[in-house]
């Protein structure tokens, strides 16, 4: 394999990398609103539906326990493919020149 394919290989794991790492922060960040929307956008009613979550969750059989984290792994995994099909084009772009020093051609010279 040569340098230059080797490189190309790094650079679109790299990419893939960062896509599915923003992805899935996106996700992430979608549980804390929710809370925050159901709690009407104030500190005290978020904690309120936090304790209120967490009462229920502990309150629950085991039985309910599992039926809420294949619901939970299930909502997860439409979110992220959701959001992933709107940031595909992210992927499709092509790398941007560096543009920092517009005099600099293309060998470096």
């Amino acid at each position: 394999m040569t340098a230059h394919r080797f490189a190309g290989a790094c650079y679109f794991v790299l990419r893939i990398a960062g896509w599915a790492g923003g992805t899935a922060a996106l996700v992430a960040a979608l549980w804390p609103t929710f809370f925050v929307l159901l709690g009407q956008g104030t500190f005290s009613g978020t904690m309120l539906q936090l304790d209120n979550f967490a009462a229920r969750y502990i309150a629950a059989s085991d039985a309910a326990r599992a039926q809420f984290h294949t619901l939970f792994w299930a909502i997860n995994a439409a979110a992220f493919a959701g959001i992933g099909l709107m940031r595909l084009g992210l992927l499709r772009q092509p790398a941007a020149p560096n543009k920092s020093c517009p005099e600099e051609t293309r060998n470096g010279q």
